[in-house]
């Protein structure tokens, strides 16, 4: 799905950087901030931009108020929790929508199919005001899908299959006027971001896989033309949303489900570190058998996060090389081998590398040192001294910065009180 930039965006007092569907993912005061934001996000995906644009809607689409009063009932209901699990996000989204008297062409012909398709669900009882049991799951989603079930129902449907005619008639003109902006920008679907993780097996059999999918308050690997950061608390609304379903996956693939948080096997949690993920690995699957082997060995070590931006979910500077996630819808989290987005940068390897020379220990060697160290485990006095020596031996210049030591944080804490 392209991106644009419009200065009609409803959504936005200036210029607003949009999805083809009109939702805003961001707004600037200059048009220039505008255009950087959209060029920007295209070349983290290497796709072309959609430009400026401009509507000449040929068809009518205001909406009538039982309509728009219809959708706003629906997400009271979905809420409450009446709504079941057959809602989708995108469904909530387009409601949220109706109800602000919003709709684009292509709803308009999916309500008017939708709602064909679904009439039977109105003949169980409760799916209307005047019955017991009001609502059902299917009276919800019609209202979602801004239809009341009550007195108004035929006119809704006479509504919706008005405008969906209208809007056929007006196939093959031209909607939408788009201006090229260069350089071109675009992108569409779920983020995924990686980051550097604490993957590590615990408790007797080594099962329990414990990790962070992602970090707080660090900032990522340039993302083809800015860096983004995570603030606190951006997970907190997923994780109180019991109804939303996230797996965890290897390297993001749907055939390879480790756990998921609708059936209590996948549990998630923010700290001050980020977004803590913990599940037991499923035994006699071999594809987990073969995660613990590359756990054990060391080999794997970093997770990713899917995730959608809501509305006002982000913000960019106006330059639009740095963005901040103040709210992330999340998908799924994944153990991945690949290499990340969120990490202690290159420096972290080398300061590690600058301490195995300094000791002439491996690399391994200090790794391992610092691991027994944060862990509280006895560890070689000698080598223990050789790196201490080491760090105490360097220059202020040359001293890496304890937090790029691709270190946990309590690695990172008690190295510091011992040495400092």
């Amino acid at each position: 799905m392209p991106y644009y930039i419009s200065d009609t965006n409803p959504d936005c007092g200036g210029w607003a950087v949009e999805k083809e569907d009109g939702e805003v993912i961001g707004c600037h005061t200059t048009k220039q901030a505008a255009i950087d934001q959209m060029v920007a996000v295209s070349l983290a995906e290497d796709m072309e931009p959609g430009g400026e644009r401009t509507e000449d809607r040929q068809v009518d689409l205001t909406l009538p108020d039982y309509i728009r009063q219809a959708a706003a009932r629906g997400l009271e209901m979905y809420e409450a929790g009446q709504g079941g699990d057959g809602l989708v996000e995108r469904t909530i989204r387009e409601a949220r929508a109706m109800a602000r008297g919003e709709v684009t062409e292509d709803k308009v012909i999916r309500v008017a199919a939708w709602a064909a398709r679904h009439e039977a669900d109105l003949t169980a009882d409760g799916a209307r005001p005047d019955e017991d049991g009001f609502p059902t799951p299917g009276a919800v989603a019609h209202y979602l899908w801004g239809i009341p079930t009550g007195g108004r129902y035929d006119d809704a449907r006479a509504f919706w299959d008005r405008k969906a005619a209208q809007v056929r008639e007006d196939e093959g003109r031209a909607m939408i006027e788009v201006t090229p902006v260069e350089p071109r920008s675009k992108k569409s679907g779920i983020e995924f971001r990686q980051v550097d993780g604490e993957i590590r097996a615990l408790d007797g059999d080594g099962n329990r896989f414990v990790g962070y999918a992602a970090v707080f308050n660090s900032d990522s690997e340039n993302l083809g033309g800015f860096v983004e950061r995570i603030r606190p608390g951006a997970f907190a609304k997923t994780l109180r949303n019991k109804r939303r379903d996230v797996r965890a996956y290897v390297n993001h693939d749907s055939n390879m489900v480790l756990a998921s948080s609708r059936s209590g096997t996948l549990q998630m949690s923010e700290d001050d570190r980020g977004l803590r993920v913990e599940f037991d690995l499923p035994e006699g699957v071999t594809y987990a058998s073969d995660l613990r082997a590359l756990m054990t060995a060391g080999i794997v070590d970093k997770m990713s996060f899917g995730f959608t931006i809501p509305r006002k979910g982000d913000e960019w500077s106006d330059d639009g090389t740095r963005r901040e996630l103040r709210e992330v819808v999340l998908h799924e989290v994944s153990v991945v081998t690949g290499h990340p987005a969120y990490t202690a940068t290159a420096a972290a390897v080398r300061s590690l590398d600058g301490l195995a020379e300094r000791t002439g220990m491996a690399v391994e060697e200090v790794s391992q040192t610092l691991d027994a160290l944060a862990d509280g485990e006895d560890i070689d006095p000698d080598k223990a001294d050789a790196l201490i020596a080491a760090i105490k031996g360097q220059t202020k210049q040359e001293q890496p910065d304890l937090s790029l030591l691709g270190l946990k944080a309590k690695q990172t804490e008690l190295l510091a009180k011992k040495v400092f």
